[in-house]
């Protein structure tokens, strides 16, 4: 039986995709997300007792060590010189009374702060909270340029009721004080590590579900769609997560092609455009 070289053989008829062979590295993408600084203590120091102000030994702005005395109060009629000392040791950020007020049991007589450490404080979204660990690096960029860095200090176990994000706390050293209390920031936080694949925005593409991925040949030459996870965008592509350790992903022809079907491959080592 002659065979017609014109009609073929069904190899020859197969749909043709280029493909680059990808190996998974390991990446720590990071969480990005707008917070701010906050002062790991900042209190208001209250009277125990009423009072009139007799003494003020420290003036706003002062470092006081813990057991410091701020004010001192004279009961009339009791004879007693109670007095208001330093919770801990920080900066007078306020003080609120001067010599001769009166002060009512719970008022303030000045505002005590500790800058040292810092925190910055970030609202995590519920998708992205499971990647932040204790002790993850982090670094910020404050509103005025200058860049921190600190490790994650705690993570909420319990949403926000009304943007179901989670608090995470970032704890950033600052003894010459030169971070200050309530500045906006840029944060970023790393990830826990996981397989990633450096690929082109250009190959991407959704399913009939609408589902973010790509298209892959398994080693049967048959086509793979599998959903992705952008980890990072990067100047050089973006790294995604969702993929075998080692996948051949089709760069080339991936539009004409469906999920099952058998294709020819060529190999390429040139990155995707």
């Amino acid at each position: 039986m002659r065979v017609n070289p014109q009609r073929g053989t069904s190899f020859d008829r197969l749909a043709s995709v280029t493909v680059r062979k990808s190996k998974a590295v390991q990446k720590s993408p990071f969480i990005k997300a707008s917070g701010f600084t906050e002062a790991d203590k900042f209190v208001q120091v209250r009277a125990e007792i009423s009072g009139r102000v007799i003494s003020i030994p420290v003036k706003q702005g002062d470092f006081v060590q813990k057991g410091d005395l701020i004010c001192q109060l004279y009961i009339a009629g009791r004879e007693a010189y109670p007095k208001i000392v330093a919770p801990f040791s920080g900066y007078l950020e306020t003080v609120n009374v001067d010599s001769g007020d009166y002060l009512n049991l719970g008022g303030t007589c000045a505002s005590l702060i500790d800058p040292d450490p810092m925190l910055l404080i970030a609202d995590i979204a519920e998708k992205e909270i499971a990647q932040v660990k204790l002790g993850s690096d982090t670094f910020a960029k404050l509103i005025s340029g200058r860049e921190i860095q600190g490790k994650v200090s705690f993570v909420a176990t319990s949403a926000d009721k009304n943007t179901r994000t989670f608090r995470v706390e970032i704890s950033v050293a600052n003894a010459d004080r030169s971070i200050r209390d309530g500045v906006s920031a840029e944060i970023f936080i790393k990830g826990k590590t996981v397989p990633a694949h450096l690929i082109s925005p250009a190959i991407l593409s959704l399913n009939d579900q609408g589902k973010l991925g790509i298209r892959l040949v398994n080693d049967k030459n048959a086509v793979e769609f599998k959903s992705i996870e952008i980890l990072e965008d990067t100047i050089d592509g973006l790294w995604i997560s969702g993929l075998p350790s080692s996948a051949k992903i089709i760069t080339l022809g991936q539009e004409y092609v469906f999920q099952g079907q058998t294709v020819k491959i060529q190999e390429t080592s040139i990155p995707e455009a």
